[in-house]
């Protein structure tokens, strides 16, 4: 069982585990796939899980299950011959209603991960990373404007994450490169590049 808020790539972490499995488990020696919980409703449920014998089934939105597939699933889950590993990915708040309506269900399952959104603090960490990757770095003008961009994506609908905290990134680092003459001034004035030969993104660019 996977939670985490929309956004939260938690579909990402559930491959990662699968594959850390199949490098680990010989007896894992069958197909990977994944599937929402809508379309589930609409397919044969003990087909699909006799097509992945030994290998995993990834049910994204699996609040949108309903209760007839719920039982297939169930049933399918018993087959001592058919070994098989089950993620199920939701948000924390659909997962728990869901799992309450489907107690017996819900007792199939060993592990149970909740993945909490990043900080600000460390969000801004992997941002500084991320330029320094790119040969540019972040001055204190440009971090606090970072910081502000973060901030105002930060709702409580909306999980930011370090992919976007990378876009931010790039779209300072494309500012940064255009050829204007506030940028010709800061290179004429020794503005340009910090003591690593690196791009000083500043507060400008994260506007």
């Amino acid at each position: 069982i996977i939670t985490g808020a929309e956004g939260m790539d938690t579909l990402t972490l559930a491959k990662s585990i699968v594959n850390e499995v199949q490098q680990i488990d010989s007896n894992f020696s069958g197909r990977v796939a994944k599937i929402s919980g809508q379309t589930l409703n609409h397919k044969d449920v003990a087909d699909i899980l006799g097509q992945i014998k030994n290998g995993s089934l990834i049910i994204e939105h699996v609040s949108q299950v309903n209760e007839d597939t719920v039982k297939k699933l169930y049933k399918g889950l018993q087959q001592e011959n058919q070994g098989m590993i089950l993620v199920i990915l939701d948000t924390k708040k659909n997962m728990r209603s869901f799992l309450q309506n489907n107690a017996k269900f819900a007792s199939a399952f060993t592990a149970s991960i909740d993945v909490e959104p990043l900080s600000d603090d460390i969000l801004v960490a992997i941002a500084r990373k991320y330029a320094r990757s790119k040969e540019f770095s972040i001055d204190d003008f440009g971090m606090l404007a970072l910081h502000r961009r973060i901030d105002e994506r930060q709702t409580s609908d909306h999980v930011v994450t370090a992919n976007e905290v990378k876009e931010i990134v790039d779209e300072a680092i494309h500012h940064a490169k255009r050829k204007t003459l506030g940028h010709f001034a800061d290179v004429l004035f020794g503005k340009r590049y910090d003591e690593e030969d690196m791009i000083i993104l500043g507060e400008k660019d994260f506007v």
